[in-house]
């Protein structure tokens, strides 16, 4: 069940990161806007998701530099093939450092809090044991074998 859920859950994130935004938005953006040399803006997507993955961080200040180069000369547009293109590399560098952000929190932070709400509950369940003990024994104080002897009963069973 939980390599189900595995798999489905880089199934969809495989669909959103290299289908679904660069070959389905960046298509319908430029066929909006009449204007197709928007499709470059795809291979823009997938260089920026590709320094991103491979962690080529050193290739990622070129652009930038270069637009901001652009910008200062010849003035920032909104509907200027740089800024579009730029969107486009900073889109793909973005979306993948969010999907390994969720992974790292659905693989290993979800499990975490699991793991400790099971340990709280058989916290809770030996405070349960150790007052009842007390209840059933008025007299006898509670020794720490007594206490080992509850933890082993709850926690490695």
């Amino acid at each position: 069940m939980k390599t189900l859920c595995i798999m489905k859950s880089r199934l969809v994130s495989f669909f959103l990161l290299y289908i679904l935004i660069p070959l389905i938005v960046i298509p319908f953006l430029s066929l909006k806007t009449g204007n197709w040399y928007g499709l470059f803006g795809i291979l823009f997507y997938y260089a920026g998701l590709l320094i991103v993955q491979f962690n080529q961080w050193l290739f990622f200040p070129i652009p930038l530099f270069f637009c901001c180069w652009y910008w200062y000369t010849y003035g920032f547009g909104v509907r200027d093939y740089v800024t579009l293109f730029f969107i486009c590399f900073v889109t793909g560098a973005v979306i993948f450092k969010i999907k390994k952000q969720y992974a790292r929190w659905v693989h290993k932070i979800i499990p975490e809090d699991e793991q400790s709400e099971d340990y709280n509950m058989k916290l809770e369940k030996m405070e349960q044991m150790i007052k009842k003990y007390k209840e059933d024994h008025p007299g006898e104080k509670v020794t720490h074998e007594v206490i080992d002897k509850i933890k082993l009963d709850i926690f490695f069973k």
